[in-house]
């Protein structure tokens, strides 16, 4: 197995020698750029979130990963309601974040570890022991000085699927592509059920584990209660070899958290008993390091050899100048890096052509986006009406009928953010390669990195302090609970009146779908992200949540059907579905111009930075060919010594991070062929 904290050792140790560079050539704005490079390799995040059917042993199996029997809340049934991270933190601190009872503020409560089961324990809820409030919660931090925590690994536990929050599991699907990895738990008890299966291919689908198999590990739990554990996993294969586009290197595991458990309380002998753990863990951390690697070890290594090639590209034009042979020779380089320093210039707002052809790429995005939303949404609609007029069993089950569109939009909506920043980025790379500052260098053109990089400018003290990528995570999913309590509650009002007349306005908020969703997605966001815009992907949550409220809010109207015949069934969905597709096209396409302007938003920073790097480059190379011009007329040699000292000590840096790349390069091959 590869030692990745010793590449990521290895990466940061080029930051000193680069700074001292940067502000040998005057560029101590570049230093502000290389601390962030260096904490964000040094405090890289990768988020792991807990699936899988309620009461299945997800709780238990995070609590015998971190080894710690009591950090998530446990029942014998339904236990945990509403996403837990569990992060690392030098104090424990567990807190709730509770909807306000009025307006769109939180409120976020300390609750300690004896206070939180009687917030996210549905048991509790069913019981009347929860807390009062405990309806209001919408997430639960958990920050601990767990050490499997220290590396930056974040633990997400989610409600179960087929539990009471139906909204909140088919929600959860449009935010897994911001998701490192997938911890897919099956009971070894209880085999994956063909509804089951279903679900298991859109998280697939949403998580691109078609692409990328080492994102999806399917652990199946209570490995000590069944007869034969190897043949609970030879089942659950055999079961997921339905699922369209499952790899099949996914990995599939027998493990026994309460073996695991009662061994680390000495309970059990540490050899005695079956748990499992020892390949599970391997497996699972060995996941954790490639998806660190996968994107951030590379955009590190990226911005690093930016810097670097910024900083010597000034260098070896005074050397250029300085070694000339004669006067007329050195006042063509001299004009060359003038002319560099004007076209420059140029790249001013306000003059360039670039926010223009940025404008316009991004409308082609949109509308492209738009159509594929159309496609996608048109064919769920035909899946869904052919299912209920062919299958009368279908509707013995009505509320069925809308869980598996709901499912459907919120794949499709995370889907399409996830498509408005990979094509969003593109957009402006080739942007900038046409206006002559390309974003990255070519040798980086086949690993993987993130199509918006997030921009490493601190901000102000004023402003919010850039999100996590697990605030981003919960965010995202945050938003998407919200708006499907608020598509909800607003969705009911309308479905109330659709069933007695006709349905004319299907989404939350009514007819003026530019509107619902300027609602659904701003009013929800403010006060969530201090003076920053929401992240593609929180919009993405919005947009899954506000369509997976509206089509749930029909459960009880839908579930007045079963005292009718099929065919008056079918001619009732009918009526009540008339007017949604085209409903829901139109919020779709307000959807897809929010996703793009979130993305857009990133893109145009990124290039303004990378704008603003050329021109102080080029400034830097007016003042070094300037004084290699003054050198050249007395003493040439005494100037060319210490440019060539900086040059040579800049190639050697360059070279070290070749080295890495192709490193990297070597490290990502041979995991993807494990």
């Amino acid at each position: 197995m590869w030692d990745n904290d010793d590449f990521a050792d290895r990466m940061v140790a080029f930051v000193p020698a680069v700074a001292r560079c940067a502000l040998e050539a005057g560029r101590r704005d570049l230093t502000v750029r290389l601390d962030e490079v260096e904490r964000r390799v040094r405090q890289a995040q990768v988020t792991v979130v807990a699936l899988g059917e309620f009461s299945s042993g997800k709780s238990s199996l995070l609590n015998a990963l971190l080894e710690d029997a009591t950090l998530f809340p446990v029942d014998s049934y339904v236990s945990t309601r509403v996403l837990t991270a569990a992060r690392w933190g030098e104090q424990e601190s567990i807190t709730v974040e509770l909807a306000a009872r009025h307006g769109d503020d939180t409120e976020e409560r300390d609750v300690g570890r004896a206070g939180l089961r009687a917030y996210v324990c549905e048991a509790e809820v069913q019981d009347g022991t929860a807390a009062a409030d405990a309806e209001r919660v919408l997430r639960a931090s958990i920050r601990t000085p767990n050490a499997k925590l220290r590396g930056g690994a974040v633990c997400v536990d989610t409600p179960g699927i087929g539990g009471v929050h139906r909204g909140h599991t088919a929600a959860a699907l449009g935010v897994l592509p911001q998701a490192d990895l997938v911890l897919y738990v099956i009971d070894a008890m209880r085999p994956p059920l063909p509804s089951e299966i279903a679900f298991i291919e859109r998280v697939v689908r949403a998580l691109g584990a078609d692409e990328c198999p080492e994102r999806l590990l399917f652990a199946v739990t209570k490995a000590d209660q069944a007869g034969d554990p190897g043949r609970a996993v030879r089942e659950a294969r055999a079961r997921l070899a339905a699922v369209p586009g499952l790899d099949e290197r996914s990995a599939v595991l027998a493990v026994s958290s309460r073996s695991r458990l009662l061994q680390l309380t000495g309970a059990e002998p540490p050899a005695s008993g079956l748990t499992g753990f020892e390949e599970f863990e391997a497996r699972l951390w060995e996941a954790v390091d490639h998806a660190r690697l996968r994107l951030r070890a590379g955009a590190a290594l990226a911005e690093l050899h930016s810097v670097v090639r910024g900083l010597l590209a000034p260098v070896e034009e005074a050397i250029g100048v300085l070694e000339a042979q004669d006067a007329a020779a050195r006042e063509k380089l001299a004009g060359a890096a003038a002319a560099r320093r004007v076209e420059a210039g140029r790249l001013a707002e306000g003059s360039a052509t670039w926010p223009t052809d940025l404008d316009t790429a991004f409308a082609d995005v949109t509308a492209g986006l738009r159509a594929r939303a159309d496609t996608t949404l048109a064919k769920a609609w035909r899946d869904l009406r052919a299912r209920y007029r062919t299958d009368p069993a279908f509707l013995d089950d009505p509320q069925a009928v809308l869980d598996d569109l709901a499912g459907k939009l919120a794949v499709l909506a995370g889907q399409l953010g996830r498509s408005a920043a990979e094509l969003t980025g593109a957009a402006c790379e080739t942007v900038a390669e046409r206006s002559g500052v390309p974003l990255r260098s070519p040798m980086f053109a086949d690993l993987p990195l993130p199509p918006l990089p997030d921009p490493l400018t601190v901000p102000a003290a004023s402003a919010a302090a850039a999100p996590s990528v697990v605030t981003s995570l919960t965010a995202a999913f945050d938003a998407a609970v919200r708006g499907a309590r608020l598509g909800a509650a607003r969705g009911e009002v309308v479905g109330a009146i659709a069933w007695d007349q006709a349905v004319q306005f299907s989404l939350p908020g009514g007819s003026r779908t530019g509107k619902v969703v300027k609602g659904v997605i701003q009013s929800m966001a403010e006060g969530r992200e201090g003076s920053r815009p929401p992240t593609p992907g929180v919009v993405a949550g919005h947009v899954g949540g506000g369509l997976v409220g509206a089509v749930l809010a029909f459960a009880g109207k839908v579930r007045e059907l079963r005292r009718t015949t099929h065919a008056e069934q079918v001619a009732a969905l009918d009526r009540l579905f008339a007017p949604w597709e085209a409903q829901q096209r139109a919020f779709l396409h307000d959807a897809v111009q929010a996703l793009v302007d979130a993305s857009a938003d990133r893109a145009r920073a990124e290039l303004r930075d990378r704008i603003a790097q050329r021109q102080a480059e080029c400034e830097t190379a007016r003042t070094e060919v300037t004084a290699a011009l003054a050198a050249a007329r007395s003493d040439a040699e005494a100037a060319l010594a210490p440019l060539a000292a900086r040059r040579d000590g800049l190639r050697r840096i360059e070279t070290g991070l070749t080295a890495l790349v192709d490193e990297l390069r070597g490290r990502l091959a041979a995991a993807g062929d494990d």
